[in-house]
């Protein structure tokens, strides 16, 4: 699971009409002829269009309704196949016991930063014979095709996308308003305390390695490397540790997630920086007017601020019994109609660039808010060594928050830890 997000983390706040609505234009687009180019289920000879496929997921709430609608269309389309949807926690290391007995799931339903790990213990393997990297390349955002390749190979497609961006509450500030740049940003956040004693301009959890990506991104900055190297004691990066610094007389003293979302909530900040597992708890029941606006431009380099990019992603295991049929199955369920169908029913953005630039689409302001962001963004690494990247951030993140270290001794301290981190994977 990426940091603040999750496959099944079901939005309140909706109805069984959606669905409804959903299944609805599902078998519409099956009597129109249904799959879309690209869109799988071709009823090519090559393809053994029977048997069961078993799907490892997350998926709970509206979310499972949705994709389980696209996956009984499938099987309208193909009576021979039979979709078998199991919920699963702990669905890394579930699969991996599983596929080493032999009796693994066909498709594995997760985020794409625990790719790496499962594609090394050979529990995830490359589709590149059925799906290509040109494939991926005309048919998603950008971000959520990187997502898919490991080593070269290609593992898989991915279903949704998520990003954190600037949302913000249109009863307290106007579009016009918002801050465009990095330097617009603290200035907003200095004169808006100033002239609201108390609350805040734009606030999110600022020791958070997760929702400071964007600044050390932005600035140039990497946490690791595919080839398994930290890059916390490079100049971008200290740049953009001094940046996240600088906000510090000007919001909370300790600006946890709950902190800032209570914050916003309760109308105490104009703004946050947060992601789309977040809008039914502010927008639910009439709330907040939410707005959306992507993060500033990074003024030294004029450069988008990068958010990292969750990319929710179907792999292929390697007890998959049919992988023609796995690939097939992958194609349909991400095509550009499914994907519209599903982002409308469930409110997640859709990792098909046909789809997610649709009017459709784009008539959903939140959906669309976030889809401008994930345009901008950075594929959440799939490497397995990010995983030693995620403390000692954090560490230091806290440690320049709190004022015991300065930028560059915490920068400092957190490379040595992260690169110890890594050789441990790596031995």
């Amino acid at each position: 699971m990426t940091k603040k997000t999750s496959a099944s983390r079901a939005p309140s706040g909706r109805t069984l009409l959606a669905v409804c609505l959903f299944m609805a234009v599902l078998l519409l687009l099956s009597a129109c002829g249904g799959s879309g180019n690209n869109g799988g289920s071709s009823g090519s000879s090559n393809i053994d269009l029977s048997g069961t496929v078993v799907i490892w997921h997350g998926w709970q709430g509206l979310y499972l309704q949705a994709k389980q609608a696209i996956f009984n269309q499938y099987m309208r389309l193909h009576p021979k196949v039979k979709i078998v949807l199991v919920h699963q926690d702990n669905i890394a290391s579930k699969a991996a016991t599983a596929v080493k007995a032999g009796n693994g799931p066909d498709i594995i339903a997760f985020t794409d930063d625990n790719l790496g790990e499962l594609a090394l213990g050979h529990v995830v393997v490359p589709l590149d014979q059925y799906i290509g990297q040109e494939y991926l390349r005309q048919n998603y955002t950008p971000a959520a095709a990187s997502a898919l390749v490991f080593n070269g190979h290609v593992y898989g497609v991915p279903e949704a996308v998520e990003a954190i961006t600037l949302m913000y509450n249109k009863s307290l500030v106007s579009a016009d308003q918002l801050p465009k740049t990095t330097d617009d940003l603290l200035a907003f956040e200095k004169s808006y305390e100033q002239a609201h004693p108390g609350q805040y301009g734009v606030v999110w959890p600022t020791e958070d390695p997760y929702f400071n990506a964007p600044w050390f991104y932005g600035f140039g900055a990497q946490y690791v490397t595919p080839d398994g190297k930290a890059h916390l004691d490079t100049p971008q990066a200290l740049q953009a540790m001094q940046y996240i610094a600088s906000f510090r007389p000007y919001l909370p003293k300790q600006p946890t997630y709950d902190v800032v979302s209570s914050l916003f909530t309760e109308g105490k900040a104009a703004a946050i920086i947060n992601g789309p597992w977040s809008y039914a708890d502010y927008a639910g029941s009439g709330k907040i007017n939410v707005g959306f606006a992507t993060l500033p431009m990074i003024s030294a380099t004029g450069t988008p601020a990068r958010p990292f990019v969750g990319v929710k992603s179907l792999w292929m295991a390697k007890t998959a019994r049919n992988p023609a049929l796995v690939a097939d199955l992958m194609k349909f369920y991400t095509n550009k109609e499914n994907q519209i169908a599903m982002a409308r029913a469930d409110g997640e953005v859709p990792a098909n660039s046909a789809a997610a630039n649709d009017a459709a689409i784009q008539a959903l302001p939140a959906v669309a808010g976030y889809a401008a962001q994930v345009k901008l963004g950075i594929a959440l690494p799939n490497t397995p060594y990010m995983s030693a990247l995620w403390t000692p951030v954090q560490n230091a993140l806290t440690a320049v928050w709190n004022g015991s270290q300065t930028p560059a001794k915490a920068l400092s301290d957190a490379q040595a830890a992260a690169t110890k981190g890594i050789a441990q994977i790596t031995s």
